[in-house]
């Protein structure tokens, strides 16, 4: 990992990368490379045009005002709601209506594919409706009675 480097956050909200060795600066986008296993480590670093300019193994090792622009940044780039109960799930004409209460407020979505509903490794499952929008979803054992008997149908 390239420890020399520098982000620099604008009014907007938007950040530039200014590394050692390298003249000119560039406004970049954070994200996790994966997200849902191992959040905090393999953090890239990406040009507007996608391409990866920097890969951080693990942020948390980071000085405190690096790891802090990093945080933030993918805090307000990432919003994946967290379903906390399933009020309804119709299976009709090939795709699934969720009707569903969630951290940030009630929600109703269609998903196409079962393949959508992925199990994580931990128990948790992250859906993905027609839209590209994803939701995750607890462990069924931490949902109420209800919500795991409409999860039924489903996996």
């Amino acid at each position: 990992m390239d420890t020399e480097f520098q982000l620099i956050p604008d009014a907007k909200g938007s950040l530039t990368l200014k590394r050692a060795g390298h003249e000119d600066a560039q406004s970049v986008r954070v994200r996790r490379s994966f997200p849902w296993s191992n959040p905090s480590h393999h953090v890239s670093i990406r040009s507007a045009e996608g391409k990866e300019l920097l890969l951080i193994d693990d942020v948390a090792a980071l000085p405190e005002a690096q790891r802090s622009v990093i945080e933030r940044a993918l805090r307000e780039s990432t919003f994946i709601p967290r379903i906390t109960r399933i009020l309804e799930c119709d299976m009709r004409f090939g795709h699934q209506n969720w009707r569903v209460e969630t951290d940030a407020g009630p929600a109703e979505f269609r998903v196409q594919e079962r393949e959508d509903v992925r199990f994580l490794p931990d128990g948790r499952f992250t859906v993905k409706d027609v839209d590209g929008n994803l939701y995750e979803l607890p462990r069924v054992q931490d949902l109420d009675e209800p919500s795991r008997r409409a999860l039924e149908k489903l996996v």
